[in-house]
């Protein structure tokens, strides 16, 4: 007899092989749904819990990786996938950390030259990001001497000392393009930290024979530090900032400071000079040992004493102040966040919401006009006169007290009305006072601005309404300027067209 409820055995779980294997096929997939799940389960629940994982196992898991990268179209959604795949970094323990990093450096090397030039910005990207999480790794250990020597050994065995046959040149020309931008948020480190951090570029210019890395070095790194330990000098001769601004100068102070402390003139000495440096390459050697002798040279002569502590670093995720307007109706800048969840509200509570904000809108518009015309005064007073006449670019229209009419009387009255009012305008005459109209007229940027045309025209860079800028005919040659007005066509009559008279031929009777 079976039992129904009997429980099934567990089943053993299967080897690492087997679980990578599936996981890279859903990986790179063509369908996006089953990438974002096959990439959830490696980040969230594969990946952290392994201890070690086997150097081809974890090769074909970044094969997987990279064709989940190469199969994502949109921007956002690459940026999304780079930062989950570079916060593993942090996330998964050291050791695991740094093979994850290895391998990484490794499959870009393999993969470059597939890259075609329609993807490679994303890819572009994702070493950026995989530098500044290496870098974070540093910083978060306290910039450990032993462990900085380890991290720094990973990147350039996998990048500038690399032994595979690969063709993927472009992987270390673009981490020696990136370098000085992703480590600058960790400056200033500690001069044993900054040596270990720098020093081994100069052996690289020395030992590699691919001129293209030689130059990209040279002009990414040293040169950008020749330029601020230069300016650096300069500005402390000057003893002020010099005309810097404060995140330029944070910047020089920093990196000029790696430049002046780290003895760069004698080390490009020692490489150009030993055995081991390529021959093709002790012309750029010897020309930076000349530049940076030639820079200590300056310091002592100046008396600068710079330490490679100074500075500060660069804070990106510091929001900056708001400084409130000053202003009647713009008194303070505030910020509130909405809540997810919206109760109804009764109908008198929403009236009494729409009055209020009416009368918000209504202040700010009157402290904004109030303060476009004091700019207007300003500008008109600066012109001067035109034509013994004082004019102001812009004016206020009076409001008119209008009695009650019938609708006939209404439609007959209105064209000579605006008639009459673009010649007040026209002839800058008052209105009649407020306090004679029994009615309340509110002040509108858009039909009481007018534009005379014999005052000046404000400048470009002043924002103007619609109404106050001449347009069409009235900036044409020929025509003087004025409010455009508009006439009565007249009727166009269809021209008689005369009957057209048939010619007669006359036949010529045969005789």
């Amino acid at each position: 007899m079976v039992k129904r409820n009997q429980l099934s055995p567990p089943q053993p779980s299967l080897p690492i092989e087997e679980q990578c294997k599936s996981l890279i096929k859903n990986l790179a997939s063509c369908k996006q749904t089953i990438r974002d799940r096959s990439l959830r389960t490696v980040l969230r629940t594969w990946l952290p819990e392994q201890t070690s994982i086997p150097d081809e196992s974890m090769k074909k898991l970044w094969q997987g990786l990279f064709y989940c990268l190469w199969h994502a179209d949109k921007s956002l959604y690459q940026s999304e996938l780079i930062d989950r795949l570079a916060a593993a970094l942090q996330s998964l323990p050291l050791p695991l950390s740094l093979h994850y990093f290895a391998v990484f450096l490794f499959t870009m090397r393999r993969e470059w030259s597939r890259i075609d030039r329609l993807r490679l910005d994303k890819f572009y990207l994702l070493i950026r990001r995989f530098l500044n999480g290496f870098f974070e790794i540093m910083d978060g250990s306290a910039c450990d001497l032993e462990l900085t020597r380890r991290l720094m050994g990973v990147l350039f065995d996998g990048t500038f000392f690399a032994g595979d046959r690969f063709n993927g040149s472009g992987v270390s020309y673009h981490v020696a393009c990136a370098f000085v931008e992703e480590v600058r948020p960790f400056l200033p480190l500690r001069k044993e930290v900054s040596e270990v951090v720098f020093a081994p570029f100069v052996v690289v210019m020395g030992v590699v024979d691919d001129k293209v890395l030689v130059g990209k070095i040279k002009s990414c790194l040293f040169d950008e530090l020749l330029k601020n330990g230069k300016r650096l000098v300069e500005v402390k001769k000057c003893g002020g900032d010099g005309g810097v601004c404060e995140e330029e100068e944070d910047d020089v102070v920093v990196l000029g400071s790696v430049a002046l402390s780290m003895e760069f003139g004698k080390r490009f000495y020692e490489m150009g000079s030993s055995p081991d440096c390529c021959q093709g390459n002790r012309k750029v050697i010897f020309a930076l040992h000349k530049e940076f002798l030639q820079l200590g040279k300056d310091v002592l002569a100046s008396g600068i004493e710079v330490s490679v502590m100074e500075g500060s670093r660069r804070c990106e995720d510091q929001v900056p102040e708001l400084v409130p307007i000053e202003g009647d109706g713009l008194n303070a800048v505030s910020v509130s966040k909405k809540k997810n969840g919206l109760k109804k509200c009764s109908k008198s509570k929403k009236d009494a919401d729409a009055v209020n904000h009416g009368k918000k809108d209504t202040s700010c518009q009157e402290a904004m006009i109030s303060d476009l015309q004091q700019e207007f005064e300003k500008i008109a007073s600066e012109m001067g006169p035109v034509k013994d006449e004082v004019a102001s670019v812009c004016e206020e229209a009076e409001p008119v007290s209008v009695a009650k009419k019938s609708k006939k009387r209404k439609r007959e009255d209105k064209g000579v009305v605006g008639q009459g009012n673009r010649d007040a305008a026209e002839s800058g005459l008052p209105g009649p006072s407020s306090e004679e109209s029994s009615k309340r007229v509110r002040f509108s940027l858009k039909n009481n601005v007018v534009w005379k045309p014999h005052c000046p025209l404000p400048p470009k860079y002043l924002r103007l309404p619609p109404s106050a800028t001449p347009r069409g005919s009235a900036l044409k040659k020929g025509i003087p300027a004025g409010p455009v007005r508009e006439f009565c066509q007249s009727r166009k009559t269809k021209k008689k067209v005369k009957p057209s008279t048939r010619k007669v031929v006359k036949r010529r009777s045969r005789v």
